[in-house]
């Protein structure tokens, strides 16, 4: 079979041939080509024999750096966790340069997160200093030591002020004054200022009722002082406190002739009128303080005025409504005096059967130390005919030191005076007498009861007793005796009391 019944097609024409080649031309490509290929093979090898020494010397100094041993893989190193970290770029984070000399890395062996290298570490810890730096370092001292010396000094003024102001804030008046004077005492003693706790002094003591004592008070502030605007309260109490001495100075001046007349010789109505007089009087001029400060007032105090009204109308024994209306005006003239009107009207209320108790819960609230609301309830008991509970609350009131206690000893003989056990209420009255400093109306008391059991002797004593402080015996004691009226007949009739 012919080539073209194998392609199926016509055979192609045969191509040019190209000239035939010089012959030396085979061997020089053979030549070319045998030296190409020897110089690949010797770069080959000096390529190997470089790998080769960069893989030794870095096995090498692998094997330095982890104690001579040879790390065959990344589970050998000794501490994988001491391996440098890397960035999220995957580079190694270097370490800041010392603070100091700002060539070394920072960081020593004892504190490796150290601002300085270890040389200026060592140089920083023995760097000299200079004179007048330490000497300024001792006198800072000497005044830290001379500061804790002052104060040291200061220290019981500043306990002594701080319980005064805890009693104060408890509304425990009488401990508070107390407290308040020991700190008055201390700072003179110490030669030391105290505005504010002078301050706060005035405003308690004012409280209490306490008028001459502000003026003492006052006194160890500076007249500017009073003018300054956190001192306004204090000004203000001063200048009321000025104000309440100066109308009572004027009333007892109208008052003292009649003092030491009996009750029907008292010409009522003019004195009455006289006092009344005082509230539209224009006062003397004020005299300046130790301060040098002229307190600040043009006219008399109103309630103060009444009170010594109500005064006149006590021993002129007025009916108990007349004194009580005469209270109830000076609460309306000054309803935030509870010290000129509260106890006054407590009394009164028991005595004419009315509700003691707003009475005790406004002095309450006013002072918790107030021993008056005790003394209120036994008067109430006792004037309302319950003359044991009247006496267990006045022996409970005694047991618990009650600031009236001599008053709580009298209503006790009093009450066993209307039982009839006039030796109980002798014995009572006389122990109150011993153990208390008593009043005009507790010798008055005691006369009545000596005379009741029978003890002349000590009748004769609390009548020389009163005449020789310039009284006289009570109308209501020598009546008794005269057979002229009885126990009952003072207790319940009238003043329901001694008078």
């Amino acid at each position: 079979m012919d080539e073209t019944k194998k392609t199926g097609g016509p055979l192609p024409e045969e191509p040019a041939k190209a000239p035939a080649p010089q012959e030396d031309a085979p061997k020089a490509e053979a030549l070319d080509a045998q030296a190409l290929h020897e110089e690949m093979e010797d770069l080959a090898r000096v390529f190997q024999e470089e790998l080769d020494r960069a893989k030794a010397q870095a096995e090498q100094e692998a094997s330095f750096e982890n104690g001579g041993m040879l790390i065959q893989s990344l589970d050998d190193l000794p501490n994988r966790q001491e391996a440098p970290e890397e960035d999220a770029g995957g580079e190694t984070e270097e370490k800041p340069l010392c603070a100091c000399c700002g060539e070394h890395p920072a960081g020593t062996k004892k504190n490796p997160d150290s601002l300085y290298c270890p040389a200026c570490d060592e140089g920083l810890r023995h760097y000299p200093f200079d004179f007048l730096n330490i000497l300024l370092a001792l006198v800072l001292v000497a005044f830290v030591f001379y500061g804790g010396y002052r104060f040291a000094g200061q220290t019981e003024v500043f306990v002594q002020a701080a319980t005064a102001d805890r009693y104060a804030a408890q509304d425990t008046l009488y401990a508070a004054a107390d407290a308040y004077a020991q700190v008055q005492t201390t700072l003179e003693d110490e030669r030391t200022d105290g505005a504010l706790v002078t301050k706060r002094a005035i405003q308690t003591i004012y409280r209490l009722g306490y008028m001459s004592n502000i003026r003492d008070f006052a006194g160890q502030l500076r007249s500017w002082e009073l003018q300054m605007p956190h001192f306004r309260s204090v000004k203000t109490a001063v200048d009321r406190a000025e104000q309440f001495l100066a109308t009572g100075d004027a009333a007892q001046e109208i008052l003292s002739p009649y003092l030491s007349m009996a009750a029907e010789e008292i010409p009522y109505d003019d004195v009455f009128a006289a006092l009344e007089a005082l509230k539209t009087a224009a006062p003397d001029t004020p005299e300046a303080l130790e301060n040098g400060y002229v307190p600040q007032f043009s006219e008399y105090n109103a309630g103060m005025v009444t009170f010594y009204q109500y005064y006149l109308a006590l021993i002129s024994n007025q009916s108990l409504e007349a004194q009580l209306a005469l209270v109830e005006q000076i609460r309306e003239l000054e309803p935030e005096e509870t010290w000129l009107y509260a106890t006054l009207l407590g009394e009164l209320y028991a005595k004419t059967g009315r509700d003691v108790e707003p009475v005790c819960a406004l002095l309450q609230e006013a002072n918790a130390e107030d021993g008056t609301p005790a003394l209120l309830r036994v008067i109430a008991l006792r004037t309302a005919g319950s003359y044991d509970e009247a006496v267990a609350m006045a022996e409970e009131a005694i047991a618990a030191e009650n600031e009236y206690a001599g008053e709580m000893y009298r209503q006790i003989g009093i009450c066993r005076l209307l039982q009839g056990y006039y030796a109980q209420a002798y014995a009572q009255l006389d122990e109150g007498f011993q153990s208390t400093n008593p009043s005009v109306q507790m010798v008055n008391t005691l006369a009545l009861c000596a005379a009741a059991a029978g003890e002349t002797d000590a009748y004769n004593d609390a009548v020389e007793m009163l005449e020789s402080s310039g009284y006289t015996v009570s109308a209501d004691v020598t009546a008794y005796r005269a057979g002229e009226c009885t126990i009952e007949s003072i207790f319940t009739e009238g003043d329901l009391d001694v008078t």
